[in-house]
């Protein structure tokens, strides 16, 4: 009887550890698989990454206009933390998107706000 007992906690024990490793392996594997993602996503191109951010935007906060360095933080750069503010005004352009400063208040250092095309329609 002693040794049933003794070999019932050696299963149990085995099967406490097989779960530990399962659970510490699909862990991993989530692990690569969210790494995997980030860089897919880092290495696609600044234009399609950017659409996805702005499809995002109700149309009235877009026609509000869209400051840039929101848009900025929000993007995975592909050699530093986040794009030049540069190369997504050029983005934003070749998205179709017009800058409008105001200069009607210097105190404010005369922000940009990007506008969407006039023929803009999200379907």
């Amino acid at each position: 009887m002693k040794r049933l007992a003794v070999i019932t906690d050696m299963l149990a024990s085995l099967s406490h550890d097989t779960q530990f490793a399962n659970d510490y392996a699909l862990e991993q594997q989530r692990q690569a698989d969210e790494k995997a993602r980030r860089w897919r996503e880092r290495l696609s191109p600044l234009d399609a990454r950017l659409k996805k951010i702005l499809d995002e935007i109700p149309d009235h906060i877009q026609a509000e206009g869209i400051r840039l360095p929101p848009l900025v933080h929000q993007l995975a750069g592909r050699t530093r933390q986040h794009p030049s503010a540069g190369d997504v005004g050029k983005a934003l352009r070749r998205l179709g998107f017009r800058r409008k400063r105001d200069w009607s208040n210097g105190d404010d250092g005369f922000p940009a706000l990007w506008f969407p095309p006039q023929d803009q329609h999200k379907d």
